[in-house]
């Protein structure tokens, strides 16, 4: 990554940095009501009593894990994230001679006491600051630090071992050039051998600093994210100049998803914020290495590093078939996982020569669920099912630059293909795919392969190991909620995924004191259900609730939804997509929620594009106006 000098400081904001907050925020009036509170997680705009203000302190974030998003340029990248603890307090750091004084200067932001200043003394010894980071083995990392000196004129970065035999090899290491101007310096660096805990050291390890490295130098906010895949999305709440970092204080950050968009078919849409309730892992260990031995082949080949794939970069796989008689198809291995339920296979693919692909779930010849998908508009042009695999769906979503993301969900399998066709319809051969002579050039582009259970979510990388996506948590504290113990309204919108489990899917929010006190709206497909929306209002151990139609929505992937509710002392009502449904008038108290946070998607898969709430009844006509 070539240094760059940040030329403006005017934008800069301590931490907290606020997000964009509209100028009016009339739009999300409701007849005559105001809301109290706005989240409108697609323009950024924040509003806690009734008074602008930004995505922090408005609501909270958490989340353990890295986790990925598509960006607005379309491609797939890594949230805003900092792998980097006490990103700006250096003297917390590992030291050997060398004194640090934090909040000593000013810093690039134009703030004073913001920047540390370190002195490397003029002795004949190893000098350095380190800081502890987690990585995993294949890893393409950026780090980065704001620096500037009137005395020292170049400083070491490197990445040193400290686990599984690598003890004190140095991965990577540069020197990169220092001047009196606050300069942000950075390299990228794999990472080699075992380690899976390293070190990130500024200055001379087991060796004598040179003469260039003796003397003061000011630093500023240590970042570091990884760079593989499309690189990081920017953070959203940084001044210009700033938007590679994240600050941390006693752990690693991982920010909210905002900003996560999807393809319309001609341009990418800002959708809000992408919001996982679920923890997920892949148990493909090597999602996009399909020449490991875990992927196993039928008169196909395959060439790594063949074509752009949606996170930009050249990483695609050419799976071609050959030209013997036969199917062709590529798959993963089988048994990935000996727990029964419902899982899903998914795969980014796009042409690259044939212009339909098969997808196939399945046990063996006579036991299968393929689908035949035409490259050129996502549809799907021919359902093959055999045996017990009748369960089975199939998802298309058209991610840009020509690619789609398949993936099929339901109970039991153990065998996952895929395999490029020249027609759309056929009668199948060997599990569900067409046999026929390849020309040895014609196949398919195929990228990131995924094997997880539950519906689809996002993809999660693997090299050499599976791995596991966190939750996420939002949380709006109590002080932020404008409760009233006589009429409340709500409102929410956004895209859902989720399947037909026949049960309770998840809440959409809770607003929870007790079991016997609280406020919820669920997504439920249970017995004849499809997908309603209902909501459940207790006060004192008395539950009332209200449900939807049966099939307000359907199982699938970014089903759009929204719907508004009113709470009252003696009513509950609520409406979906523009309809108000008939109230429920036995309610006789409204629970006392004053003190109690709430939780936003509590149990969603998907985005929230924005969430409303009243401390009046809107009414009927409000609520069905608020859903519209």
């Amino acid at each position: 990554m070539t240094p760059f000098n940040v030329l403006n400081y005017s934008e800069w904001k301590p931490f907290g940095w606020p997000g964009t907050v509209g100028d009016s925020l009339s739009s999300y009036t409701v007849l005559t009501f105001e809301p109290k509170l706005v989240f409108d997680f697609q323009t950024d705009t924040y509003k806690t009593g009734g008074a602008a203000t930004t995505f922090s302190p408005a609501i909270t974030h958490a989340a353990s894990t890295n986790a990925t998003m598509v960006d607005s340029d379309g491609l797939l990248k890594w949230r805003p994230h900092n792998n980097i603890t006490k990103s700006n307090t250096f003297s917390t750091w590992t030291k050997n001679f060398s004194a640090i004084v934090d909040n000593a200067a000013v810093g690039p932001n134009g703030v004073a006491n913001t920047a540390s200043v370190v002195t490397f003394p003029n002795i004949t010894s190893n000098l350095y600051n380190l800081s502890t980071v987690a990585v995993s083995v294949g890893n393409k990392v950026t780090l980065a630090a704001w620096v500037r000196s009137d005395t020292i004129t170049s400083l070491t970065f490197a990445i040193n071992g400290r686990t599984n035999g690598d003890n004190n090899a140095v991965e990577a290491e540069t020197n990169l050039a220092v001047t009196s101007t606050w300069t942000l310096v950075s390299f990228e660096a794999t990472v080699l051998g075992n380690d899976t805990g390293l070190f990130f050291v500024i200055g001379k390890v087991n060796a004598a600093s040179p003469a260039s490295q003796i003397g003061d130098f000011e630093i500023y906010g240590a970042h570091m994210f990884r760079s593989d895949l499309g690189g990081m999305v920017n953070n959203p709440d940084a001044p210009t100049g700033f938007e590679s970092y994240v600050p941390t204080t006693t752990a690693e950050a991982y920010a909210p998803r905002r900003g996560h968009h999807s393809y319309n078919g001609s341009s990418w849409v800002n959708e809000g914020i992408l919001h996982e309730s679920e923890a997920r892992t892949n148990l493909i260990e090597n999602s996009n290495d399909l020449t490991n031995v875990e992927w196993r082949k039928t008169s196909v080949s395959n060439t790594a590093n063949a074509g752009v794939s949606p996170d930009g970069t050249s990483n695609a796989n050419k799976v071609v078939n050959d030209t013997a008689s036969g199917v062709h198809y590529i798959y993963v291995k089988e048994d990935l996982h000996t727990v029964s339920g419902n899982y899903t296979f998914s795969f980014y693919v796009a042409s690259a020569g044939y212009g339909f692909v098969t997808v196939c779930a399945g046990t063996n010849a006579v036991d299968y669920y393929a689908v035949v998908i035409d490259l050129s508009d996502g549809t799907k042009t021919a359902t093959y099912e055999d045996g017990t695999q009748t369960d089975k769906t199939c998802t298309v979503e058209d991610v840009g630059g020509s690619y789609y993301r398949v993936s099929i969900s339901g109970a039991g399998e153990r065998y996952y293909i895929v395999g490029g066709v020249d027609t759309g319809t056929y009668t199948p051969d060997a599990f569900g795919f067409k046999s026929f002579s390849g020309d040895g050039t014609s196949g398919i582009l195929a990228y990131g392969g995924q094997v997880e259970a539950g519906p689809l979510s996002s993809y999660i990388p693997t090299a050499g190991a599976t791995a596991t996506r966190a939750a996420d948590l939002l949380t709006v504290p109590a002080a932020n909620l404008p409760y009233d113990n006589t009429n409340m309204s709500i409102q929410m919108d956004g895209k859902m995924t989720y399947a037909d489990t026949g049960g309770d899917n998840g809440k959409m929010f809770s607003w929870n004191l007790s079991n016997a006190d609280n406020i919820y709206s669920m997504l439920s497909t249970f017995s004849a259900r499809t997908g309603t929306i209902y909501w459940g209002q207790s006060a004192s151990g008395v539950l009332d609730f209200l449900v939807g139609p049966n099939t307000s929505y359907s199982p699938d992937i970014n089903v759009p939804f929204n719907f508004a509710s009113r709470h009252g002392s003696t009513f509950l009502n609520g409406a979906i997509d523009g309809t108000a449904l008939t109230a429920n008038t036995t309610p006789t108290a409204l629970p006392n929620l004053s003190s109690t946070d709430l939780n936003l998607g509590y149990g969603f898969m998907g985005t929230i594009g924005q969430f409303r709430m009243w401390s009046e009844d809107l009414t009927d006509v409000g609520i069905a106006e608020a859903s519209t």
